[in-house]
């Protein structure tokens, strides 16, 4: 038992050896907790390791000789409004009326373990691809949809989880796709049912000096490759899913996160997902180590620095608050990278000096960037014709002529800060070496 546990929804951390729970601000929310079970709501702010979350998380407040304790959850699931339930009879059929104008074949109410009713409807598809859609609209603890993916799983079926909303538990621990819709009047035609998550596609972009973001494998500098990430796929509706999970034109993906916390679950492009791997087996759920008996898994990830190995209590509640399906990019750079040229990653010789080639490159990177500012200046009109009132400066000339220098001082400033100034004794007689390196040299 605790005493000190994390409010989801408000985003306030409840005491509760104080009768108020330390928030007069609230006055009545005890009961309200107490009354009101949902096991997504309160969350221990001890759950958590070097190696990650250790216990369920999700929490329960029980009265123990009239005394409020808080009780750690592993299953469980809140029994479903009436609007809940009315939009969830109107997903699965609407789910089984798609798959059936396909041309697959639909089982409604599927059982599960000991008989009970868990699979909303299953969907059979070509090539012996058989989808369990479990219709989630109410909050549910994450030991349950664990147990009820186990469950699909043993009886042959890939889980589908669908949800509506983006902090859905089944969201990071099953394969799942998120509408949003709200009531089951939303639930009419296509145009009311875009997928808003789960979808992904492979991107590979470039990481050279020309963007302004550090290489995410090093955390500095440029490597002149190119990094995969995981980008949401827009204008998808939810029929165009349902055909294409049945045919194996979408298929499951799994990737862990770092420091051993759940993964990312998405649905990806068979192409994609071959490319991503590289002819690695794909990662298993809660499977640890980097290597399987029939080879090795995806690469490592990196463990934090030591001291900062298990996360803070202000950590941790940045990570409660943030939304699991934010609709932002999963940067795959540690599992999947393009190598890229020789210049970026052997260094030049120049004398005493042994320059790494990323410097180099970013010297000759700003060296244009020097020269495209220069350039845009001198298109611009001269000060007489400007002072004469003969013309004058556009707001977007002055817009281009400002990027530009940003770029410039944006450059500068990384070459500076380079690690390698700290290796030089004479950082004058560097410079020059680096100056020459960048017009002359060639790699060592």
């Amino acid at each position: 038992m605790t005493y000190s546990v994390w409010h989801r929804g408000l985003g306030i951390t409840l005491d509760l050896t104080e009768a108020d729970l330390g928030h007069p601000e609230h006055p009545r929310l005890l009961d309200e907790i107490y009354g009101n079970y949902q096991p997504d709501l309160l969350y221990c702010l001890e759950a958590h390791e070097a190696e990650g979350f250790i216990c369920p998380g999700f929490m329960t407040i029980r009265k123990v000789h009239g005394r409020p304790h808080a009780m750690h959850v592993a299953k469980g699931e809140r029994a479903e409004t009436k609007a809940e339930r009315d939009l969830h009879k109107a997903l699965g059929e609407y789910t089984a009326e798609v798959a059936s104008g396909e041309g697959f074949r639909v089982v409604r109410q599927e059982s599960g373990v000991q008989g009970r009713e868990r699979i909303d409807l299953t969907v059979e598809g070509g090539d012996h691809h058989r989808l369990g859609y479990e219709i989630q609209l109410a909050a549910i603890a994450g030991g349950s949809v664990d147990e009820r993916t186990r469950a699909a799983r043993r009886a042959g079926l890939t889980p589908l989880w669908l949800v509506n909303h983006e902090n859905a538990i089944p969201i990071d621990r099953a394969p799942w796709a998120r509408l949003n819709v709200q009531s089951w009047r939303d639930v009419t035609d296509r145009a009311a049912l875009p997928v808003r998550g789960g979808i992904k596609e492979l991107h590979m972009s470039r990481c050279d000096w020309s963007t302004p973001v550090p290489c995410p494998r090093r955390g500095a500098g440029r490597c002149g490759g190119r990094h995969g990430s995981w980008e949401p796929v827009r204008g998808l509706y939810y029929d165009e899913v349902v055909r294409r999970t049945a045919t194996g034109e979408l298929v499951p993906l799994y990737m862990p996160r770092p420091a051993g916390r759940r993964g990312w679950h998405m649905w990806v492009t068979p192409a994609d997902k071959e490319e991503f791997l590289e002819g690695r087996p794909e990662p298993v759920p809660g499977m640890p180590g980097e290597h399987r008996a029939d080879g090795p898994l995806l690469p490592a990830v990196p463990r934090p620095a030591a001291g900062r190995e298990a996360p803070g209590e202000g950590e941790l509640r940045t990570e409660l608050t943030r939304a699991r399906d934010d609709e932002r990019p999963i940067d795959a750079s540690l599992w999947h990278t393009e190598p890229g040229p020789s210049e970026f990653s052997r260094p030049f010789t120049v004398g005493q000096f042994v320059i790494p080639g990323d410097l180099v490159a970013a010297r000759r990177t700003f060296t244009r960037a020097i020269e495209h500012a220069a350039d845009i200046a001198a298109h611009l009109p001269s000060g007489a014709d400007l002072a004469a009132g003969r013309a004058e400066i556009t707001g977007e000339q002055r817009e281009r002529l400002a990027d530009a220098r940003r770029r410039c001082r944006r450059l500068a400033e990384e070459m500076h800060t380079h690690p390698w100034w700290e290796t030089t004794g004479d950082r004058n007689a560097a410079r020059e070496a680096l100056l020459y390196a960048a017009i002359h040299g060639s790699a060592a």
